[in-house]
């Protein structure tokens, strides 16, 4: 079996709020794509989930999300 992040194969969507001003969160993706699978900045034991960045376009708050893989 394969494992995969549903949010990132279109299986499910993130929905939060910026508990700053409460716009809705938009996902600016996986961690992975912007440091790497080997970065140092990747905690070791995320092997099971996938992190994903949110943030706000009206007051530029940011947050990480863990999402854990689903198996197909």
């Amino acid at each position: 079996m394969d494992k995969l992040c549903p949010a990132c194969n279109g299986l499910d969507m993130i929905k939060d709020q910026c508990p700053i001003c409460g716009e809705i969160l938009l996902d600016g993706g996986s961690l992975q794509n912007y440091v790497g699978p080997y970065s140092p900045y990747m905690e070791s034991d995320i092997e099971n989930q996938c992190v994903h960045i949110l943030y706000c376009a009206e007051c530029g708050y940011d947050a990480r999300i863990a999402l854990q893989l689903i198996y197909i």
